[in-house]
C-alpha cells in the first residue's frame, strides 16, 4: 500500500511540474522627471516605477537619443547635449520572461532664456497644493510636492497669463507683468488656489506681493442677531453661529493668502476692506488682488488694487446680502472704512 501511496504522489508531482502557469506581465507605472526643462550640461534626475505580479525581478534599460546617463536601477539622472531642443528620454522594463512595458517624458533642453517659478497654496489651509496644473502661454507643469513649480520662458519681453487648476478647486488666473529692468532670469509668482465654497457660502481671498509683508483683511457684518461683527485677525468670526463667517487664514510674511469665509449671507451690507499693518512697502505698489468666489460653480470677480490714492486703507467692495450683489470700490483711502 505504502508504494502504491508513493507512486500515486510521484505522478501527482510530476503532473503539476509538467503544467505551465501563465506568466503575468510586467507593468510600467509612471515615468517621472524633477524638472520638465534644462540648460545644456545640466541633469534631469528620473524615477521610473513598474510591478511585476509574479514577483519577476524587473530590468530597466533608459534610453536617450543624446546626452549622457548616470542608472541605477529604477533612477537615472540625464545630462543635456549642447543641442537645444526636445528630446524623448524612454525607460523601458522587462520582467525576463518575455514582457516588457515603457514610456517616455519630454524634456526640453534650452540656452538662455529665463524662469517663472513660485509656490502653489491652499487659500483656506495656507499648505501647499501638488498636483495643481499650471499653464503659462500654453506651456504646463504640475506643482510637485512641496507645491512647487518651475517653467521656462525664452525671455521677460512680454505679459504672461498664468492659470492653476486642480480638482475640486476653483480655477485661478493671473496676469504677470514684468518689469523690463527685472534683475534676474528668474521671477517668482507665488499664488493660492481656492477650494471650490460649499453651497450657499462666499469666499474672499487676498493676495498680494512680499511687500508690505503684512496686509491684514477686514469684513463689517450687517446685524446679525442684533449685533454687528468687525471679522479681522483679532476677532476671526465663527462658522457655526453668528457671524456666520471666519477669517480661515492670517498671514504675516508677505504674498497671502488671507481668506475670509462667510458661511451664508445676512440681509444687509457687508464691507470687506484690506489694511497696511506693516510699514514696508505701500498699497500701491502691493500688486494686491481680491478673488470672491460664489458656489457651488466657482463663479465671481477678481479686483486687482488701483495704484491712485494715498492711505493705509484699501476699500475693495461690498456685498448685499440679500441677493449677494457685488459693488466694486476699489480705492486707497487715509481713514479706515466704517459702516
Amino acid at each position: 500500500m505504502k508504494n502504491i501511496l508513493l507512486f500515486i504522489l510521484f505522478f501527482y508531482v510530476l503532473f503539476i511540474a509538467s503544467c505551465e502557469f501563465p506568466n503575468k506581465p510586467v507593468q510600467l507605472i509612471s515615468l517621472e522627471s524633477d524638472r520638465n526643462f534644462v540648460w545644456s550640461g545640466e541633469s534631469v534626475e528620473l524615477f521610473c516605477s513598474a510591478t511585476d505580479d509574479d514577483n519577476d525581478k524587473i530590468s530597466y534599460l533608459w534610453e536617450a537619443p543624446a546626452g549622457e546617463f548616470s542608472i541605477t536601477n529604477d533612477t537615472a539622472i540625464w545630462i543635456a547635449p549642447d543641442s537645444i531642443g526636445y528630446y524623448h528620454i524612454s525607460c523601458i522594463v522587462n520582467d525576463g520572461n518575455g514582457t516588457s512595458d515603457g514610456t517616455f517624458v519630454k524634456i526640453l533642453v534650452v540656452q538662455g532664456g529665463a524662469l517663472i517659478e513660485g509656490t502653489v497654496k491652499n487659500a483656506v489651509t495656507g499648505l501647499v497644493e501638488d498636483e495643481i496644473e499650471v499653464s503659462l502661454n500654453g506651456l504646463k507643469v504640475s506643482s510637485d510636492k512641496q507645491g512647487f513649480y518651475s517653467i521656462y520662458v525664452p525671455d521677460f519681453s512680454n505679459s504672461y497669463i498664468l492659470t492653476g487648476n486642480g480638482n475640486n478647486f476653483c480655477p485661478y488666473n493671473g496676469i504677470l507683468n514684468i518689469p523690463s529692468d527685472h534683475p534676474s532670469n528668474v521671477f517668482e509668482y507665488n499664488f493660492s488656489i481656492s477650494p471650490a465654497p460649499e453651497l450657499g457660502e462666499i469666499r474672499i481671498i487676498l493676495t498680494w506681493d512680499l511687500n508690505p509683508s503684512d496686509m491684514d483683511s477686514h469684513l463689517l457684518t450687517p446685524e446679525v442677531d442684533s449685533v454687528n461683527f468687525h471679522i479681522s485677525y483679532s476677532n476671526r468670526g465663527n462658522s457655526e453661529s453668528a457671524p456666520f463667517a471666519v477669517l480661515d487664514l492670517d498671514d504675516v510674511d508677505g504674498f497671502g493668502p488671507e481668506t475670509i469665509t462667510i458661511k451664508k449671507l445676512e440681509s444687509g451690507l457687508y464691507t470687506y476692506f484690506v489694511h497696511q499693518y506693516s510699514n514696508d512697502g505701500s498699497l500701491n505698489t502691493s500688486k494686491g488682488r481680491v478673488q470672491i468666489f460664489d458656489s457651488p460653480s466657482c463663479n465671481g470677480e477678481v479686483i486687482d488694487i488701483t495704484e491712485e490714492g494715498e492711505g493705509r486703507y484699501w476699500s475693495v467692495f461690498e456685498i448685499n446680502g440679500e441677493n449677494g450683489e457685488i459693488l466694486e470700490i476699489n480705492q486707497i483711502v487715509e481713514i479706515e472704512p466704517g459702516y
